[in-house]
């Protein structure tokens, strides 16, 4: 009797979770572990939505409404999330490849741990988001905003940063070898011991930010703005220093 009731709340659990998968996108859906992959849903509200290993996978999810949902340990290859509302979004472990968050509003959003490829954020909004230990191979950041972001320990070598604000930002113990800052907002942003083997700054402003420990070999810093920079050895450039840190 016993084992008969243990198989019939097991048939009744995998009912529920099949019933979730088909529920439709709405605000707070449960669809953890589900395959939506290859469908349109764009302009879909899905606030607060629990997408938790959900494959979304070639899906379309451009101008949807994700503020606070969680897309932890998704899986989202060549998905589609440009113009999309994801404000204080949760993508966590998540693995993301070859997609696109152009012009996306994700501010306060985490991708701690995230392991993303070839995939751009180009003029998104990402203040105050948590990259903390992402990978990300073949970044673009483009243009985008990431004032107070946090990159802590990252893998960005090669990621492009060009014409971003990055006031205030984090990039401690990052690996940025090869990355590109040109043009870029930095004020205030820290680089302590992290790796900027062949990165360039090359005018960009680095006013008030502080580089102590990192490693620079190769990096170029032409026409930058050094204003009050802490260089590598605990050295803080003269007001008015371009280029060269006096």
């Amino acid at each position: 009797m016993k084992y008969r009731l243990f198989f019939i709340c097991l048939i009744f659990s995998v009912a529920e979770v099949q019933a979730k998968c088909s529920d439709e996108a709405r605000a707070g859906v449960n669809w953890t572990g589900c395959d939506k992959s290859g469908l349109d849903l764009s302009a879909v509200d899905l606030q607060g939505a629990i997408l938790r290993r959900v494959n979304f996978s070639n899906t379309n999810l451009s101008k949807a409404r994700l503020q606070a949902a969680d897309l932890s340990f998704a899986n989202l290859q060549n998905t589609n999330f440009s113009n999309s509302r994801m404000e204080r979004v949760r993508l966590n472990n998540a693995k993301i490849t070859a997609s696109d968050f152009t012009q996306a509003v994700m501010d306060e959003a985490r991708f701690s741990r995230a392991k993303i490829q070839q995939t751009t954020f180009t003029e998104s909004k990402l203040n105050k988001t948590d990259f903390y230990e992402a990978s990300i191979t073949q970044g673009q950041f483009d243009n985008a905003w990431l004032e107070k972001a946090n990159f802590s320990r990252s893998r960005l070598s090669s990621a492009s940063f060009q014409n971003v604000n990055a006031t205030s930002a984090i990039f401690n113990q990052a690996d940025l070898e090869n990355a590109d800052f040109s043009n870029a907002i930095l004020k205030s942003a820290k680089f302590e011991e992290a790796n900027l083997l062949n990165a360039s700054f090359n005018q960009a402003d680095l006013s008030s930010a502080s580089i102590r420990d990192a490693v620079i070999d190769g990096a170029s810093f032409e026409k930058a703005l050094l204003s009050s920079t802490i260089w590598v050895k605990y050295q803080r450039c003269r007001n008015g220093s371009v280029g060269v840190c006096r």
